[in-house]
């Protein structure tokens, strides 16, 4: 995912796009006297030399900008007044600017420049032509802030998905980690109870049979409860995934005589595989509780996300939650294991009441799982 962040084109990754407009202040060039021309043609080589710079040296943007706007400052004042719409050229490189100072000291810049420019040639501007020009000018002054907040916006984009990606990695850890310790303290005790035993049992052959019987039957059961914890750390091991248990959701209430509306405005594929395990979890133990005590004939389920959460609600049409009864229900096996998978990954719980017979339980998980950062 972060690679394909990385990869996906912005419009600053395009900056050689905006030699195009350099056709304006050349055109203007073009209208001067040999010398002066020629001499506007070495300085506005110059220029396109430092805004190539400015997007592609990080460490020196600053002074790329301050010596652009001193560059279009001279044009301005020596060629044509109107070659102020330079400083556009600045606009996307302050956005690229780190911190907050740096940009608000390029803004200045710009801002007395601009200023100056204007003063120096008042009657130029003033007018007809300032309901040309302020339009421009205000434009000029904003679009640095819009573009400054969408380069944030993108890199914090990306320092979520990165985050996400951690989160991911640290889970499978987790799950190793899990599997290991439960094979040590269950499986590891119970094969070394079986040697021993079957040790015994050796010894006991000839100098006591009866009591060697007793001890090869109680190796049996021990070698038939290691069976059943392989078998229960299998099952441990099968992670549901959200989706499949959509799948086999709409087949158990449809076998059961509830109809299943589906909501789905997320992207599965890309939700990381921890939450969807636990969500299809809690999926799967909702279910089963509307069929074993909702009594509804609707079974409606919402899946979306915004900027901090995945979100899933389930609602039926059932008459289990009325006004006697408790804002929650209580909390049997199923819904203490719903409790703390989400505590897991910071997700809560809750269940609502409809002003008509309908009970929704709704599950919020953050998209960034705090308790896995410090983790890392």
């Amino acid at each position: 995912m972060s690679k394909l962040l990385k990869s996906r084109k912005s419009p600053v990754d395009l900056w050689y796009l905006w030699f195009f407009y350099l056709i304006f202040p050349i055109m203007t060039l073009t209208s001067k006297p040999l010398p002066q021309m020629w001499a506007g043609f070495a300085l506005l080589a110059v220029f396109a030399l430092c805004v190539t710079l400015g997007f592609r040296d990080a460490k020196r943007r600053v002074i790329c900008i301050v010596v652009i706007c001193t560059m279009i400052l001279f044009l301005s004042t020596t060629y044509s007044p109107y070659l102020i719409y330079m400083f556009f050229y600045t606009i996307p490189l302050m956005g690229l600017l780190p911190t907050t100072r740096q940009f608000f000291l390029t803004l200045a810049v710009l801002i007395t420049t601009v200023i100056f420019i204007i003063l120096l040639d008042f009657d130029q501007f003033y007018g007809d032509g300032l309901w040309y020009f302020l339009p421009s000018l205000v434009i000029m002054l904003v679009l640095p802030f819009g573009i400054r907040s969408r380069m944030k916006e993108n890199e914090l984009r990306e320092k979520l998905t990165l985050a996400n990606d951690e989160i991911a990695r640290l889970a499978k850890l987790d799950e190793r980690q899990r599997i290991s310790r439960d094979l040590h303290d269950t499986l590891g005790h119970t094969l070394s109870l079986i040697t021993l035993k079957s040790e015994l049992a050796e010894k006991l052959i000839l100098k006591n049979p009866e009591r060697a019987v007793q001890e090869v039957k109680d190796i049996q059961a021990t070698s038939r409860a290691a069976l059943k914890q392989v078998r229960e750390l299998i099952s441990g091991m099968n992670m549901a995934s959200i989706m499949e248990e959509l799948k086999k959701s709409e087949e158990i209430l449809r076998t059961a005589g509830v109809a299943f509306d589906v909501n789905n405005q997320v992207d599965l594929s890309k939700m990381l595989p921890m939450v969807q395990n636990i969500l299809g979890m809690c999926l799967k133990e909702a279910i089963t509780n509307v069929i074993k005590h909702s009594g509804a004939t609707i079974c409606t389920l919402k899946l979306h996300e915004d900027r901090a959460y995945w979100n899933m609600s389930l609602s039926d049409n059932g008459p289990a939650c009325d006004r006697n009864k408790q804002q929650l229900p209580s909390s049997g096996r199923g819904l203490l294991g719903m409790r703390e998978r989400l505590e897991l990954i910071e997700g809560t719980m809750t269940f609502h009441k409809g002003t008509d017979a309908e009970t929704s339980l709704v599950i919020r998980i953050p998209r960034i799982i705090k308790q896995y950062e410090a983790k890392g």
